[in-house]
């Protein structure tokens, strides 16, 4: 009876034992499996972040506006710069006169196109130049006072063409945004305008700004980059110097017995050229391996 006994639990014990070891054997193979599962999917979410990521156009630094190896865009395009204008009145000539003059301006407007050309290599200074055709249009008015009280005003309004030419410094804040400069030069020719105001009641001379000016201009502006390819550029140009009715260094319009200097404040709309064989657009990140292999044929 004893025996059978022994028999009956060696026999249900069997199974208990097997259970065990595949529990085991289980736990053992899963406690080995984690970790690789663990660094796959590290490297998977890893890849997925720097695709995510990547440099696409200009995050670095060095690459300010524009990033030749990671572009899907040439670098050169085209531009509209609209804006207004506004004369600055300034240096009255009335200092110990028995009369006062008092110069102020009046708001015109500003449209330009033309092409820019960003530089493919990294540059300390010089990162893009640009050059554009357009029209512009300045006022300003001028009001004498003599000693009895007697008030008089005359009023200027001229539209000019012009071409101009601007080399441009860029300062990188971010991946989307950055500082602006540019130096240059504009030559403008009035075609419309400027001519004496004869119901102006003051008895002085009308010195008015010739036809033809050159001047060599500096511009500050804001940049903004929306995506690759593309950026937008509010920005205020003033001249620093006047030729051809040149006035001692001062870079000011002359108008009646006053200087007015002229201001501009544009937004600059700006889209490259997508390079051959290239879409407009990075798709996920993807796009940085089609614009190497595009580069390395």
């Amino acid at each position: 009876m004893a025996s059978n006994t022994q028999k009956i639990v060696v026999t249900f014990g069997y199974p208990r034992l097997c259970t065990m070891k595949k529990l085991l054997f289980t736990l053992f193979i899963g406690l080995m499996v984690l970790p690789v599962d663990a660094q796959i999917g590290s490297g998977i979410e890893g890849r997925a972040n720097k695709r995510n990521n990547s440099k696409k156009f200009g995050s670095n630094r060095r690459d300010a506006i524009y990033s030749h190896s990671n572009s899907h865009y040439r670098p050169w395009g085209w531009f509209v710069n609209p804006g207004l204008t506004y004369m600055v009145g300034n240096n009255a000539d009335d200092d110990g006169r028995p009369y006062d003059l008092t110069a102020s301006g009046l708001p015109g407007y500003y449209l330009e196109a033309g092409m820019c050309h960003l530089m493919k290599k990294q540059k300390k200074i010089i990162h893009y130049f640009d050059w554009g055709l357009g029209v512009k249009h300045y006022g300003g008015q001028e009001k004498y006072e003599d000693e009895s009280g007697n008030v008089s005003r005359g009023q200027f309004n001229f539209g000019s063409a012009f071409l101009r030419a601007n080399v441009h410094n860029v300062i990188q804040l971010n991946m989307w945004n950055f500082i602006d400069q540019g130096l240059g030069l504009n030559v403008d020719y009035r075609l419309y305008g400027g001519n004496p105001d004869d119901n102006y009641g003051s008895p002085l001379a009308q010195n008015n700004q010739g036809k033809l000016v050159a001047q060599l201009n500096y511009s500050f502006g804001f940049g903004i980059k929306p995506r690759d390819g593309f950026f937008i550029v509010p920005s205020v140009r003033v001249p620093i110097l006047t030729a051809f009715q040149f006035n001692d260094l001062n870079p000011s319009h002359t108008w009646f017995q006053s200087r007015y200097l002229p201001l501009a404040f544009t937004i600059k709309f700006a889209w490259l050229f997508p390079k051959k064989g290239c879409p407009d657009v990075y798709d996920n990140g993807e796009g940085e391996g089609y614009s190497n292999q595009y580069q390395n044929q």
